[in-house]
């Protein structure tokens, strides 16, 4: 997946991108500039990605992702993430070998957001928590939560990304 930001990115935003093309399988990031939509779109399909990811700035955070398909054209997926916060950890944020990520709901009100984004990211939904290898950890405890982590370890990698609200015109969490 290619990763960038929408014109004009606050730091924050740029920053999570590069954390999350450490994080992500096949995640790359490329620095948006004055780059279009169309241009953009092109260079992710002559790298070789089926999707990219644009994180955009509001008030100076980054506020929200969304998803485009790319194929002999390209198309925006009616999927968004509203975000109400970002956690960088930078010292922690390479998972290494990311091809057999999971994506894991860690308690039943945040399974429906897990199998949502194994949609989107595809990234296969397991019900069980992996033994071993990178897995993507949904935790609802004081919200929504999306977190990286290399099984058996309980450590956070990359960044812990709050969730405001997703899906399609920004449904509101239950």
């Amino acid at each position: 997946m290619l990763i960038t930001t929408s014109r004009r990115p606050c730091h924050l935003a740029r920053i999570l991108c590069r954390e999350l093309a450490l994080v992500l399988p096949g995640g790359e990031y490329l620095p948006r500039g004055v780059k279009t939509i169309e241009k953009t779109t092109l260079l992710a399909k002559q790298r070789g990605h089926g999707r990219v990811m644009f994180v955009s700035s509001f008030s100076g955070r980054p506020g929200e992702i969304r998803f485009i398909e790319v194929g002999e054209t390209w198309r925006w997926l009616d999927a968004s993430i509203r975000l109400a916060g970002v956690t960088i950890n930078r010292r922690k944020s390479r998972i290494g070998d990311s091809s057999g990520m999971k994506i894991y709901a860690a308690d039943p009100s945040s399974y429906e957001f897990a199998r949502w984004l194994g949609r989107i990211l595809e990234i296969e939904c397991v019900e069980r928590p992996p033994e071993s290898g990178p897995v993507i950890l949904i935790t609802s405890d004081g919200g929504l939560e999306i977190k990286f982590r290399v099984m058996p370890s309980t450590e956070d990698l990359g960044p812990v990304l709050t969730v405001a609200s997703y899906g399609p015109l920004f449904k509101k969490l239950r």
